[in-house]
């Protein structure tokens, strides 16, 4: 599981291996062609032999992933069009991973044993919850040493708040900094390679925190997207290895996003740690977003797997939530 990105070489590697391959010497027929021209001072007709200049390795990649995403106006074209105009704004602060409110989210089996002693007079976590997230993204230096390459600054946050409960309070809020280069290197792909960290913020026992670096590859066509989100931990002495050593066992080495949209509408499926753990300790998250009116649409969310939050890292869960999202994946 540590060597995830050298399986993902293997992959890419094994992938190349089904490009066409130019032999070398002589070009064939099929890469030749000839023009016929008249000579004035010979006054005859002649043949000149034009034969195409075999692909280089990086042009074979390039044409195979375009070939992958041959639409002209994808939906990650849209998404990064509409960024780029508000990089033009006063703050050009815009919308990073999804954000949404939902005032009805239901757990089926929260999580009572790591919250005894510590609610509001000891009160019982209840099922029934208010849970939010909000995700924004601002540039830092668009087209680094003129070159196609950007960095940009993002933050998460996700709480879960027991809104129903006697006395209110938060249960749990996962602060999520993060800090990515990023190219739009083909129509239709785009790459980001960043660091990550994510927490809770609790301290002593019941803290919970891990640091990562990853890259995440992102391509689409009209109407999907996809994004895939390879990690690998790193200054575990300061974070995971103090309060989760384990962590990796339930979130994984990856997270991979399939988001669809049709007839104003969008599915979204988020898989986590699902290969790696045999599909034994994995999650899965559902996402369906309709319109209700004008610019407000609405958004269901069902869950079920580990990782519901940090603190719940190594519980599994189902749960099933409602209401309303201002951005979500495309």
């Amino acid at each position: 599981a540590q060597f995830i990105f050298l399986r993902i070489c293997v992959v890419f590697f094994s992938a190349m291996l089904m490009l066409p391959v130019y032999a070398k010497g002589p070009a064939d027929n099929k890469q030749c062609f000839y023009v016929r021209k008249f000579s004035e001072k010979y006054q005859r007709h002649y043949f000149v032999r034009h034969c195409r200049k075999p692909k280089g390795f990086d042009e074979q990649v390039s044409t195979f992933l375009t070939s992958l995403t041959p639409d002209q106006h994808s939906a990650l074209q849209r998404r990064l069009e509409h960024e780029k105009k508000i990089e033009k704004t006063r703050y050009g602060i815009s919308f990073f991973e999804p954000t949404y409110i939902l005032p009805f989210y239901y757990t089926g089996r929260p999580d009572f044993q790591v919250y005894s002693g510590t609610t509001p007079d000891n009160q019982k976590v209840m099922n029934a919850e208010f849970k939010a997230q909000v995700s924004l993204m601002v540039p830092l230096w668009v087209d680094m040493f003129h070159s196609h390459w950007s960095l940009t600054a993002a933050y998460t946050q996700l709480s879960y708040w027991q809104v129903y409960a006697k006395s209110q309070y938060f249960r749990e809020t996962n602060y999520e900094p993060t800090l990515f280069a990023s190219i739009n290197f083909l129509p239709n792909w785009q790459l980001l390679v960043g660091m990550v960290h994510q927490s809770n913020g609790r301290g002593g026992s019941l803290e919970r925190s891990w640091n990562r670096a990853y890259i995440d590859i992102e391509f689409s066509g009209t109407h999907w997207l996809v994004s895939i989100k390879p990690w690998v931990l790193i200054f575990k002495s300061e974070s995971s290895d103090l309060h989760n050593p384990d962590i990796r066992r339930y979130l994984g080495n990856a997270r991979v996003v399939v988001a669809y949209q049709f007839h104003h509408q969008e599915l979204s499926l988020m898989v986590r740690n699902a290969i790696d753990s045999g599909f034994s300790r994995g999650a899965i998250q559902l996402g369906y977003q309709f319109p209700i009116y004008g610019k407000v649409n609405g958004f269901i969310q069902f869950f079920s797997g580990y990782g519901q939050s940090l603190i719940e890292y190594d519980h599994y869960t189902n749960s099933v939530g409602a209401g309303v999202i201002l951005s979500n994946w495309i």
